[in-house]
């Protein structure tokens, strides 16, 4: 808060910060309920969104941040033929200086661990000049 503020104001936000902690307070007290998941399936592959967790054939991952971002990215967009250059911007950000050679890679590395045969992909498609198209 910057000065000068006058005295309602910093009531104001006394009370909005105390509104904010009862709140968290009562919505903690209600952990009997259960969670509601956000949870992708394409065949035997499981995306939880919630749990930030992949399974393939009830078999959990391990994925590094960057290739559980692109794999939910792609997910998402199922059907979609997503350039390098979109992926680099939504997953990286768009003050990335790396090339769009690093999504190559990146997705290699997802394809190892996703497909069934990774020199035969049928989950990740390499659209030829463009990018990549996520089937399922």
């Amino acid at each position: 808060m910057t000065k000068p503020f006058s005295m309602r104001e910093l009531l104001a936000r006394v009370k909005a910060l105390l509104r904010r902690v009862r709140l968290m307070r009562e919505e903690m007290a209600m952990d009997d309920e259960p969670v509601a998941r956000d949870v992708l399936r394409f065949g035997d592959l499981t995306i939880d969104l919630t749990r930030c967790e992949v399974s393939r054939h009830e078999e959990t991952l391990y994925l590094k941040p960057r290739e559980h971002d692109l794999l939910v990215f792609l997910a998402r967009n199922r059907g979609s033929v997503l350039s390098r250059d979109l992926l680099l911007e939504r997953v990286w950000g768009w003050d990335y200086g790396g090339g769009s050679r690093t999504v190559d890679v990146h997705v290699r590395w997802l394809r190892e661990k996703i497909e069934p045969d990774p020199a035969n992909p049928v989950r990740i498609i390499t659209v030829r000049g463009i990018g990549y198209r996520f089937e399922g």
